[in-house]
């Protein structure tokens, strides 16, 4: 894996939602955006995002709440402060790559991260998720999907598709209640769905066993081979207006 060199501010522009830091009286010298950063990822990573507060992050820090505002402007900004930090550690894979196996790469680099900072993912369900350091990443699938010929209005929503799908898969493994009871459930299920009157529901009996097979991991695989065999179609067969897509596709 090459890792891609930070991009120059002459680049790409500052996102819309990063403020400048507007220090208020006498600088705190244990202060920054850095500091407030860091802090609000470890409050994340030990306790979850729905821990995430500028209170919870000024008491990490040992700070007053007011003192924060003076380097975001709002929870979401931190938010976005945070992912931004975070999306730093993945590697984006060389180019001249396949584009399928540049989205399974990514896709587990990014459930890699999720689950070293588990608490994360369940700030990007529901939000835009577009920070710097997610440009060369999006810009390296941008560039494989249209060489390969995909349609520009697929291309451009890919991103939204396979980032939903890794986070939503990491929130579910950082919520699930099961956590060293995954096989006594797994076998409780079975057993109930093999009781059901198999003439009434005679494919989910024969599918008992199969529908609990397999670890998260291998799930997650799949997951990604199903997006990409779906996106491998519109190569052929170009989206239209029966499929509800938009109309500039």
């Amino acid at each position: 894996m090459l890792r891609m060199p930070a991009l120059e501010s002459s680049a790409a522009p500052e996102p819309p939602w990063r403020s400048k830091p507007r220090r208020r009286g006498v600088p705190r010298p244990q202060l920054s955006r850095d500091v407030v950063v860091a802090a609000a990822l470890q409050v994340l990573d030990a306790e979850g995002g729905e821990a995430l507060t500028m209170r919870r992050v000024a008491d990490q820090i040992g700070v007053s709440a007011s003192s924060l505002y003076g380097y975001v402007d709002n929870k979401d900004e931190l938010v976005n402060l945070v992912l931004d930090r975070i999306f730093e550690e993945i590697d984006v894979p060389p180019a001249g790559g396949d584009w399928r196996q540049t989205l399974k790469q990514l896709g587990r680099a990014m459930l890699a991260m999720y689950r070293r900072h588990r608490g994360v993912a369940v700030l990007t369900l529901g939000r835009v998720v577009v920070t710097p350091s997610m440009l060369a990443m999006g810009e390296r699938v941008l560039s494989e999907l249209r060489s390969a010929g995909m349609p520009d209005q697929v291309a451009a929503f890919v991103g939204d598709l396979c980032g939903l799908y890794v986070s939503a898969f990491a929130y579910e493994l950082d919520v699930t209640p099961l956590a060293g009871h995954e096989q006594d459930f797994l076998a409780q299920f079975t057993a109930w769905i093999k009781s059901l009157p198999a003439g009434r529901f005679p494919n989910t009996v024969a599918l008992a066993d199969a529908a609990v097979a397999g670890t998260a991991e291998q799930r997650f695989e799949w997951g990604m081979d199903v997006i990409i065999r779906g996106l491998a179609s519109y190569l052929k067969e170009p989206p239209g207006p029966a499929a509800c897509w938009p109309s500039g596709g």
